[in-house]
């Protein structure tokens, strides 16, 4: 165990805290082992081991109450040992490397409260620079269209129309998405604001300090920065704005098919997540809602 523990160490850099987890985790699992086989862990009884052997052991955690992240863990452990075990020769196979782990849950990104998103955007609204002024636009393109933000960051000044934004969006697929006026004249403030190819159609919407086009690492420090001066939630992130686009819109009676075109989804059931996401939150976000700051314009 020592050895196998130095060379992540050493090899794989990882780091002490993660160290000692995995120490733990393996340890839980040969106490299991002696109990369950009566006998202690060493090559031979190891090269014994079957498929069902680690299986009672996943059901053993999971009647612990472990979660099922904490058990695709314990299995990703037990497989870097078992590897090392054949790497140094001591076994030559084993049935652990074959298994597969628990399903585990994709997280939605919380959605922002209709007055969390207009505050951001009221207290941006007053731009002291073109950066200042490239945030604020940023931001209110994410959330007044629902853009990924790779799709923002690859706009240029030609897909740009009057109240129409031409996406090229995941797959090469093409969409058109509408801009609210509100969203649109953000734009074109901030681009008449440029110092970088303001004048060329083909020139990108959004660049950074040194005139390339902004990166995806700026843009999360740009939120980040904001959440943090403002104390809105950790979950503030360009992903979130386009996942309380979404959700703002069903809260405001949207059509889920509608929604789906805006997004650049293939598949409505993609959609559908959105919407089941925030369910149990929806009653807390409502009362807050148009009533007070909210960036959305109804007609």
């Amino acid at each position: 165990m020592q050895k196998w523990l130095d060379t992540l160490r050493h090899e794989k850099r990882l780091s002490p805290n993660t160290l000692i987890a995995y120490q733990g985790d393996l340890g839980d699992f040969l106490n299991f082992f002696c109990t369950y086989q009566g006998a202690p862990f060493d090559p031979k009884t190891a090269s014994l081991l079957k498929a069902q052997d680690f299986r009672a052991y996943l059901a053993f955690c999971t009647q612990n109450k472990k979660s099922p992240r904490s058990i695709a863990r314990a299995l990703s452990v037990l497989k870097s040992f078992f590897l090392f075990l054949i790497q140094e020769n001591y076994l030559t196979d084993s049935p652990v490397l074959h298994l597969s782990g628990p399903k585990l849950p994709k997280n939605m990104p919380r959605a922002l409260s209709q007055e969390d998103a207009g505050f951001l955007l009221n207290e941006m609204a007053t731009p002291q620079d073109w950066i200042e002024s490239r945030d604020f636009a940023l931001v209110t393109l994410l959330y007044g269209t629902g853009l990924r933000i790779s799709e923002a960051l690859a706009l240029k000044q030609s897909d740009i129309a009057q109240d129409t934004l031409r996406i090229i969006g995941k797959g090469g697929k093409h969409r058109a998405v509408p801009l609210l006026p509100l969203v649109s004249e953000r734009l074109n403030q901030y681009i008449t604001q440029l110092p970088y190819g303001g004048q060329e159609p083909a020139a990108w919407v959004f660049f950074g300090k040194q005139g390339k086009r902004l990166s995806v690492g700026v843009a999360e420090r740009i939120l980040r920065t904001w959440r943090q001066a403002l104390q809105l939630p950790d979950s503030l992130t360009p992903h979130a704005l386009r996942h309380s686009f979404a959700t703002h819109l069903l809260e405001e009676g949207a059509d889920l098919r509608v929604i789906q075109e805006l997004l650049g989804h293939t598949s409505l059931s993609t959609t559908e997540k959105y919407a089941r996401a925030d369910q149990k939150h929806l009653m807390k976000v409502y009362e807050k809602a148009i009533s007070q700051n909210t960036a959305l314009e109804k007609e």
